[in-house]
């Protein structure tokens, strides 16, 4: 081997060896690029599997009128009824009922004869106060103009000049003779062209009769006994509220109806509200309440129950925040987390009040630093939460 080729070898030898080591050095460091991420200490190994740190939810202090339906059964009740009693004129031991041509269910209708006193007639009349005289010939006041314009409603054509002129008697004549009667006292050799016995008083024409007292052979001797009853005033309804919910209740509220049998709905308001518990015909115990209907009433049927939903709602807004930002310490005290922009939190203690709908009152004086429009804790959400 020549001296030259063995200089040669040495040569390509050397280049080899560095080839080699730097393709070492490259594998090892691509290695450390891709593996080294995927290494960990058992600290970052703790510390990977950790949960993140939850993120505060929060809501604002608001100022708002709590409003909370109050939801009751009730019964209807029908409105109390208008007593009808014979003039006082009419009593006495002669004054026997001869007829009773009223029937329950039937509308007092003015001019209509109801009633037959000994052979005479007693018809119903809407005036404003009873006849206190006979009407004669001639008579002025202002018991006639009342006659007469009654007689107008019914279809006679009278003035109402408050003087019984000869137009009057006329269609008082005609009056009488339409219903089968002689006009006034003709019957009993009266002068009267309309006694004060034949008229029986309503307060308003078109009310159903309600109750028929009088009967044949009864003798009107009794002032206090009506002779009919006509249906009132409009059905009411009556609940029994437990005490918590009766402190919500205030007159005039109002309150959906509902009437499940039959599918209706209408609206009525909150009447009266009782002071003492009793005991309701279902045997439950709590405060009485009354409503009346603001709306179309219901039809009332026995046992007839419905739903009541009032609405009630604080006199005035208060500062409030959600329920959910209310909490307690062992102490009993409550606490609002007041959330800073940050997320910086405070606990601040409060007093609560009413709540209603989801949402608490904060009793005033608050602290300063729990106004409205400040944010406080509801909850924690990490993330993915």
């Amino acid at each position: 081997m020549t001296p030259g080729k063995t200089l040669v070898d040495r040569r390509r030898r050397s280049v080899l060896l560095v080839a080699l080591f730097l393709t070492a050095v490259l594998l090892v460091t691509v290695g450390a690029v891709l593996i080294g991420p995927t290494l960990r200490s058992p600290d970052q190994l703790a510390a990977d599997a950790a949960p993140p740190a939850p993120s505060p939810v929060t809501a604002l202090v608001e100022r708002r009128k709590l409003v909370e339906p109050v939801v009751l059964r009730g019964r209807l009740q029908p409105g109390p009824s208008v007593r009808v009693f014979a003039p006082a004129a009419s009593l006495g031991p002669s004054s026997v009922v001869t007829k009773v041509l009223a029937r329950k269910g039937d509308r007092a209708v003015e001019g209509r004869v109801l009633v037959e006193r000994s052979g005479q007639p007693m018809f119903a009349l809407a005036l404003p106060f009873p006849l206190y005289r006979d009407l004669t010939a001639g008579a002025r006041g202002p018991d006639v103009t009342e006659v007469q314009r009654a007689m107008r409603r019914i279809g006679y054509s009278v003035p109402t000049s408050g003087v019984l002129d000869s137009t009057t008697r006329r269609q008082l004549t005609r009056f009488y003779r339409d219903r089968g009667y002689q006009v006034g006292g003709a019957a009993t050799g009266s002068a009267a062209l309309l006694p004060q016995s034949d008229v029986l008083l309503i307060d308003r024409a078109g009310r159903r009769l309600s109750t028929v007292h009088a009967r044949v052979g009864q003798t009107l001797v009794d002032p206090k006994a009506p002779l009919l009853e006509l249906d009132g005033q409009a059905p009411t309804i009556v609940a029994t509220a437990a005490v918590e919910q009766a402190a919500l209740l205030r007159p005039d509220q109002q309150t959906d109806v509902t009437d499940d049998l039959a599918d209706a709905r209408t609206k009525a308001a909150v009447e009266t509200v009782g002071t003492e518990a009793v005991t309701g015909p279902d045997g439950q115990t709590g405060i009485e309440v009354r409503f009346r209907f603001t709306e179309a009433a219901l039809t009332v049927d026995a046992n007839r129950s419905v739903r009541l939903d009032v609405r009630t709602s604080a006199a005035a807004e208060v500062l409030a925040v959600p329920v959910t930002a209310i909490y307690s310490r062992p102490d009993g005290s409550t606490f609002v987390t007041v959330v800073t922009d940050a997320n910086d939190t405070t606990d601040i203690t409060v007093t609560t009040g009413q709540t209603a709908g989801g949402w608490v009152e904060l009793r005033e004086p608050a602290p300063p630093s729990v106004a409205a429009g400040v944010s406080v804790m509801v909850g924690e959400q990490t993330e993915g939460g």
